[in-house]
């Protein structure tokens, strides 16, 4: 039952993003200028990068190149937390006014229904914007990747966008405790920033912390390492994978808890 009632999930969320699309491109040009942001965001990101390396060869032993895949990496990642998952920053809003106990009236899960909510399109920026450095820093490495290994790629991607959304949605739980909690949610996302670049060159401590306490290194730095070819430790093949389970089921687990005490908006 559990796999029959994943795979109909699995099929009903494309239909509402797609519903969530169409609305959201009813303004074109709000859609044109939401990518643009988002690609000039992470554009000037790249330029920082490219500041800092006209003065060294390269950085405790990543080059350019190297470290701009890493960056194309967390870009990736977070672009398809953002289209795919910005529902995890309503919760706040519906439990605060209520809303939320529609939710529960529902035939679908309340994840899922706060999931199939809405899209951020200007995620897509972010998106096309790391596909787009990645393949030059591909290039410029004159790296072709194995077929095996443009398979872990995409994988790779889809759990650093999954370790991303569930860091979120654990923070956005705690509304049912907190009254206001997006704040909590911005300065974690803040973290994320410290993984657009190789954990390597920072300290152990923040390094062990990006990796085990708030995992958004296997978002970026590990699975770079492996398809860079420096690194074949299980860590940075298997560890992508295993975090990403790790961390949605921690945050299903935290939902379902959090939504077990919740005593809607009369309680």
């Amino acid at each position: 039952m559990a796999v029959e009632r994943l795979w109909f999930y699995i099929r009903l969320y494309p239909y509402f993003v797609s519903r969530s699309i169409q609305s959201r491109m009813s303004y074109k040009s709000d859609f044109i200028l939401g990518v643009a942001a988002s690609a000039l965001m992470q554009g000037l990101g790249y330029v920082f990068i490219w500041a800092v390396f006209q003065g060294i060869p390269e950085m405790n032993g990543w080059s350019f190149y190297q470290m701009v895949f890493v960056y194309g990496m967390a870009a990736i990642s977070l672009g398809l937390n953002e289209f795919l998952f910005a529902g995890t920053w309503e919760v706040g809003k519906l439990v605060r006014d209520g809303s939320f106990d529609r939710l529960l009236l529902r035939p679908v899960g309340t994840m899922f229904s706060i999931l199939a909510a809405d899209v951020a399109l200007h995620g897509i920026g972010s998106v096309l914007f790391g596909l787009a450095v990645c393949a030059v820093a591909l290039c410029r490495l004159q790296l072709a990747l194995s077929l095996g290994k443009i398979l872990f790629w995409i994988l790779a991607m889809a759990c650093g966008a999954l370790i991303f959304f569930s860091v979120n949605m654990i923070c956005a739980t705690a509304s049912f405790w907190v009254t206001e909690i997006s704040s909590v949610m911005v300065m974690v996302q803040n973290v994320s920033e410290f993984t657009k670049y190789p954990i390597a060159i920072y300290g152990r401590k923040l390094q062990m912390f990006l990796t085990f306490v708030i995992p958004f290194a296997f978002s970026s730095y590990y699975p770079t390492g492996f398809l860079m070819g420096m690194e074949d430790r299980p860590i940075y093949w298997l560890g992508p994978v295993v975090a990403a389970a790790v961390a949605v089921t921690a945050a299903s687990l935290f939902w379902r808890y959090g939504t077990g005490k919740y005593q809607s908006a009369g309680g």
